[in-house]
């Protein structure tokens, strides 16, 4: 196993020099303690103390600042997530944002209060990302579906590529006229991908709004679609759109969503998929390995990146 000796003679330092490093002592170079940083990383080196413990007067608790679960896909996020950590004898506490910068900030607050070991944040509001970084030199944060902070880790999926791979996945059954229903963060790879096949403006169908049943129906009777593409939380409303209108799917209609949450399975509904068990190891994984190196906080932010996979059922047809 590498010691802090054997980076020492690689390094042509002494181990005192190594030791002040890792410790951020103002006695060195920043020249010198990145040089030894890059090679400890290189290595994966690991302090042997860390290895055997975790940190002395731990919560085991890690705290997950949640939105409110007007988004389904979050409840059996939580699921995996406090199975897996059980199994590293770690409870899950959650706080629940109600609206805007100020609920964000509140439960940031209550989770430094209740001394959380590591917290996990679904996105941070630019008004609280200053508070974030401050939080991260105390308790080990990571970020999970966002890479708003870039020095800080991230595991997220890969959600332009879901996008652009479910529209071509219409295209290829021959929808053309698709009314896609999400948001903003992902419309340009919906458009990018219906002008790489040379589909016109004036068959590309778009509903930004969350609260959008109304303008759905509007966009279904009005400029008949051959198919919906609805993403995360607007997919219950796309849904209830459609069986408004009187349309069946797919004999009607078709229907594409992002998200294979329970309903969706339980409707046949053709969706985008995570792996949730694997999204939920890494971010566990990651979480545990910050915890167990007091001097992983000097390494680079790692950031993980799923892909998505088709979960193939009967709510899309062939044109």
């Amino acid at each position: 196993m590498l010691t802090l000796k054997d980076i020492a003679a690689h390094c042509g330092v002494s181990y005192s020099t190594v030791s002040r490093a890792f410790n951020k002592d103002s006695r060195i170079s920043q020249k010198t303690r990145e040089k030894i940083l890059a090679y400890a990383n290189e290595v994966h080196y690991i302090p042997n103390a860390a290895a055997i413990s975790l940190k002395k007067n731990e919560s085991k608790t890690v705290g997950i600042v949640i939105p409110k679960l007007t988004n389904l896909f979050y409840v059996d996020l939580l699921e995996h997530l406090d199975l897996i950590l059980k199994k590293f004898g770690y409870h899950l506490l959650v706080s629940f944002i109600s609206d805007g910068a100020n609920s964000e900030y509140h439960c940031l607050e209550s989770m430094a209060a209740a001394r959380v070991d590591a917290l996990v944040i679904l996105g941070c509001h630019p008004n609280n990302q200053a508070y974030v970084r401050h939080l991260s030199s105390q308790i080990v944060i990571v970020q999970l579906l966002t890479d708003v902070l870039p020095e800080l880790d991230s595991v997220c999926v890969n959600d332009i590529q879901a996008t652009i791979t479910g529209t071509q996945y219409l295209i290829n059954r021959g929808h053309q006229k698709i009314l896609y229903v999400g948001g903003a963060d992902r419309l340009n790879a919906f458009l990018d991908t219906m002008e790489r096949n040379h589909i016109s403006k004036e068959k590309q169908l778009i509903v930004l709004e969350e609260n959008s049943y109304e303008e759905i129906i509007y966009q279904i009777q009005t400029f008949h679609p051959t198919a919906v593409m609805a993403n995360s939380v607007y997919k219950e409303n796309a849904y209830r759109a459609i069986r408004a209108t009187g349309l069946q799917i797919p004999e009607n209609i078709s229907f594409f969503v992002y998200g294979d949450i329970q309903w969706v399975q339980l409707l046949d509904i053709t969706a985008m998929a995570h792996n949730l068990e694997e999204i939920s190891t890494a971010l566990v994984d990651q979480l545990i390995y910050r915890l167990r190196n007091p001097y992983s906080e000097q390494f680079p932010a790692n950031h993980i990146l799923f892909d998505t996979f088709i979960r193939e059922r009967k709510s899309v047809k062939y044109l």
